[in-house]
């Protein structure tokens, strides 16, 4: 007899996101965007270099699962 796959399977969250086409809530932290460049500019050189304020641009980004409505 054929063995018969059940209709519905459990996904985990990365699962889930890969098949709704990532669906993520992304958002901006400002307070640590402004923390790493007041930091670099306390405590480290007169002005910031190009990859000083990227570094501090990708670090504020928040990934996270999409929250239902």
């Amino acid at each position: 007899m054929e063995d018969i796959s059940p209709l519905f399977t459990e996904l985990n969250l990365e699962e889930s996101a890969a098949i709704s086409g990532g669906n993520l809530q992304v958002s901006f932290d400002l307070n640590t965007y402004l923390f790493i460049l007041g930091a670099g500019v306390v405590f480290g050189n007169p002005g910031l270099t190009p990859d000083e304020i990227q570094f501090a641009w990708e670090s504020s980004f928040v990934f996270g699962p999409q929250l239902p409505s």
